[in-house]
């Protein structure tokens, strides 16, 4: 109902019954055509925002939520996969702290163990030094050579020293060579001397190249002259060079020894190298036990050939007299072959 005075309207509430509360608002004309002005101006805004750009965002929004649920769920893989190997590690560690502890009981069980073997080593190196040292005293008998060469265990023997007698040579030309008073040392010239005073004995010869454990033994004795280093195992090449000096006066010895190919180079080259005199002179004597008979036009040719002139010359004047008079008969021996057999064989 308008009033005559004013541009109000009073919007007066229904009534209610006694007891509930009644609110009466009222308006102006001009707010509420303002309201209904400013709602129509929102209902034609609206679709100006409500645009695609706007419906994208959503869409958008929607796609990051689910590739975060997606993300969260491979976070979540991670995780377990990575308390998984956590687990494992730890395992692992423990694992190789016990395997550390068994490492560590047995290297304290192989320290024992070595220092076992090495008393054990230097108690059976010293017994079979000592045993071979009287076996190399006995042997200085003809006739305890030759009961020795027919009991059994000969081949055995031989086989032993052979073995023995590269090992050591290796051994010294591949590492620092042993003490000349250790027990190995003695041990391999024991074994050395019982075979050089073997092939003194004439018995002896003729068993050493007859039987197939003696010409290995051979076979060993020479490969020392050109393996053995020089300036060590001068002990061992002095029994060896007289060892096989011993079998050179030999015919079946003579004839094996001549058929060691470069065997003549070998010994001219040692006679040079060799810096203890009494080796030398036992090279000389080799030599020319090897050119005064010789069985092969080879060796002949080998003989004339390497020992030459200057190296003769120089022996001859060395200050030893033994090997001045055997490098003088050495040089006679070389001079008729020369003569008697020309270079072109």
């Amino acid at each position: 109902m308008a009033s005559s005075g004013g541009n109000s309207e009073k919007v007066t509430k229904p009534s209610f019954s006694q007891g509930e509360h009644t609110d009466l608002v009222t308006i102006k004309r001009a707010d509420l055509q303002k309201l209904s002005a400013e709602v129509r101006r929102m209902k034609e805004f609206l679709p100006k925002v409500l645009n695609s750009e706007l419906l994208q965002s959503y869409s958008r929004i929607d796609k990051l939520q689910q590739e975060l649920s997606d993300e969260r769920g491979h976070t979540d893989q991670l995780q377990r996969d990575a308390d998984h190997w956590k687990s494992r590690f730890q395992a692992s560690q423990s694992e190789r702290e016990r395997e550390k502890q068994e490492l560590s009981s047995l290297k304290l069980e192989l320290g024992e163990l070595k220092k076992t073997l090495s008393v054990q080593t230097g108690y059976s190196a010293s017994v079979g030094a000592a045993s071979c040292t009287l076996l190399w005293r006995v042997s200085r008998s003809p006739e305890s050579v030759d009961a020795m060469l027919k009991g059994s265990m000969v081949s055995e023997f031989l086989q032993l020293v052979g073995q023995t007698v590269q090992s050591y040579v290796t051994d010294c030309r591949e590492r620092e060579p042993p003490e000349e008073d250790s027990q190995e040392v003695l041990f391999v010239l024991a074994l050395a001397g019982t075979v050089t005073n073997i092939a003194a004995s004439a018995y002896g010869r003729d068993f050493l190249m007859s039987s197939p454990a003696g010409r290995s033994v051979v076979d060993v004795l020479v490969s020392c002259l050109s393996e053995a280093p020089i300036g060590t195992c001068d002990q061992l090449r002095n029994l060896v060079l007289m060892a096989l000096y011993n079998l050179s006066i030999n015919q079946k010895g003579l004839q094996y020894l001549s058929t060691r190919q470069g065997i003549i180079g070998l010994l001219a080259w040692l006679v040079q190298e060799e810096v203890v005199s009494e080796n030398r002179l036992h090279c000389v004597r080799l030599l020319q036990s090897l050119i005064e008979e010789p069985t092969t036009p080879a060796l002949l040719q080998e003989a004339t050939q390497t020992i030459s002139v200057g190296l003769l010359q120089q022996l001859v004047n060395d200050r030893n007299p033994e090997l001045q008079a055997a490098a003088a008969e050495l040089m006679e021996e070389v001079q008729s072959l020369r003569q008697e057999f020309p270079l072109d064989i």
